[in-house]
């Protein structure tokens, strides 16, 4: 069996396990990178090239700061994010989908598969952020919590866009996607206003907020995911939910992890020399 042959049974196997009865599946089937092979070989390249660029910046390359990619990537996310965000919340209100979780699910023309198709492929995008702390050697920015959110929301995107691609997962676009355009919007605030001597960006008072937003965001999508397995609703995969709630719960204790260590705990002072 070939390297592809064994990701596409990897990857067959995962979507079975999802959905035994294939009842949320086939719409996407033969999408752009809805294979397992593209999308893991995709989590791959990208793994490759923490682990490979770190190694080569490391060995005495200055770092970098391409400011007209980053203003376009910035200005390119704020725009991107804003529109999925709008897209969801008008496909909502379009096919009257309730404030509750346990909205319908059209396994053959989903509503709102493009836009989930979108905001996959969209997690590919996001992955210039970590080419542009590597790139400027922002080792800090560079943790674990930072490459293992990266390469999980993407794979498990790649299982929504085969086999939840409708109804409830709008609820996960609105909310990320509209915490990501605040977010990039910082970002793009934060080009703007560093220190000419340092090079460091200027306090943002709502910084921490963004950090508050995001856990908001997981205790929202824990309730609805929560809700969907307590009411057995029948429009999801229950398998994947579970596998959600807690995906989504190790994210909810990362961040708060990163809340606590860069806002709560008193910050070490500088010994003066004499």
């Amino acid at each position: 069996m070939s390297y592809v042959e064994t990701l596409d049974s990897v990857g067959d196997g995962i979507l079975k396990w999802i959905d035994p009865e294939y009842k949320f599946q086939g719409a996407t089937e033969g999408w752009p990178l809805t294979d397992f092979p593209t999308a893991f070989n995709i989590a791959l390249a990208y793994f490759t090239f923490v682990v490979v660029g770190t190694a080569v910046m490391k060995m005495g390359v200055p770092a970098l700061d391409p400011y007209p990619i980053k203003f376009v990537y910035n200005v390119s996310q704020i725009m991107l994010c804003a529109y999925m965000t709008i897209e969801a919340l008008f496909l909502a209100y379009r096919n009257n989908y309730s404030v509750l979780p346990g909205q319908p699910y059209d396994q053959v023309n989903p509503p709102v598969g493009n836009l989930l198709w979108l905001f996959y492929v969209s997690k590919v995008w996001d992955f210039w952020d970590t080419i542009f702390i590597v790139l400027g050697k922002k080792w800090r920015q560079l943790s674990f919590l930072h490459v293992y959110h990266h390469i999980t929301i993407f794979l498990f995107y790649w299982a929504n866009s085969r086999v939840n691609y409708d109804g409830d997962i709008y609820l996960t676009i609105v909310l990320n996607g509209f915490i990501h355009t605040v977010m990039y919007t910082y970002y793009f605030i934060c080009m703007h206003t560093k220190v000419p001597e340092t090079g460091k960006s200027l306090p943002i008072w709502w910084k921490s907020s963004l950090t508050m937003m995001q856990m908001i965001q997981f205790i929202t999508m824990m309730f609805q995911g929560t809700y969907l397995l307590a009411t057995q609703a029948e429009g999801v995969s229950l398998r994947i939910t579970m596998v959600y709630i807690v995906y989504i719960l190790s994210l909810f204790f990362l961040f708060a992890q990163f809340f606590v260590a860069s806002y709560m705990k008193p910050k070490k002072s500088k010994k003066k020399t004499v």
